[in-house]
């Protein structure tokens, strides 16, 4: 690798981290230093802006929302994602390359094109401003795309381990559950963080469907403390931090699970 293009990585990662980095300088500044360069660090930090929009501004209650949504979709989307792709790759089915094109049908429609009418059946089941109603959607909707990284990862476990097990007298839960699962432990750990992560940062579905405050997230939070704290940078960078540390937490630790499970299925 040569010096120029050392150069260039380097530039490009100060450009990236800068405005992760700007955000933590300001998030621990008070109030008096908001004049100041905002590449100057605090000089007086204080955890005081954290407090404040953790207490008064709510992001209590927001995180805790947040939580249970992004868990519940994780726990939910490795069970439903994983026994459609065994039942894809390892049983007969009659309509398979039909259900194959189906969910490959519906990753090609983006969330913003049937948000009318996702709304609609929401609201006619009585779910909107639940989080039962945005777990749901969060799960049809990203259903395809883990369905086809399990089945990816599943087609490295032998065909023939899956016969004997069935020879030996095996039903086909006992093989998923004992077999198959076991022996996919990245590729569960790469759904749950996805999973996760698109849960947690997601907005429009949240901003559509969950409408009273006591049941709003983070993204959602975040975006109405904005708007009526405008002035307040302190604040609203506190605000970021809090909603970026869990996913920045997650990946640091998860990470080499992360890369394993996006790359083990993609080669043979």
């Amino acid at each position: 690798m040569g010096p120029i293009v050392r150069l260039l990585l380097v530039i490009f990662a100060a450009l990236m981290t800068a405005p992760s980095i700007l955000t933590v300088l300001a998030s621990f500044k008070r109030a008096s230093e908001q004049g100041r360069s905002a590449w100057l660090p605090p000089m007086d930090p204080t955890f005081g802006n954290f407090i404040r929009v953790w207490t008064a501004g709510g992001f209590s209650r927001y995180f805790l929302n947040t939580l249970v949504i992004s868990v519940v979709d994780a726990i939910v989307m490795i069970v439903l994602a994983s026994m459609v792709a065994y039942a894809l790759q390892f049983l007969k089915l009659r309509y398979k390359t039909v259900l194959g094109l189906w969910l490959l049908l519906g990753m090609m429609v983006p969330a913003s094109a049937i948000v009318l009418p996702l709304y609609t059946t929401v609201r006619t089941f009585g779910l909107v401003n639940t989080h039962l109603g945005v777990i749901l959607c969060d799960v049809a909707l990203a259903l395809p795309v883990f369905v086809f990284l399990f089945e990816s990862y599943f087609k490295k476990i032998p065909m023939a381990l899956h016969e004997a097990a069935k020879v030996d007298g095996a039903s086909e839960w006992q093989i998923y559950r004992r077999i198959v699962m076991p022996a996919s432990t990245p590729v569960i750990i790469t759904t749950a963080l996805l999973e996760f992560v698109w849960s947690w940062n997601d907005l429009l579905l949240r901003l559509l469907l969950l409408p009273q405050d006591s049941n709003r997230t983070l993204a959602v939070g975040l975006l109405f403390f904005q708007g009526s704290q405008t002035r307040d940078i302190a604040g609203l960078s506190a605000g970021t931090v809090i909603m970026a540390l869990p996913v920045v937490a997650l990946f640091l630790i998860f990470q080499g699970h992360f890369v394993r499970g996006m790359t083990q299925g993609a080669v043979k």
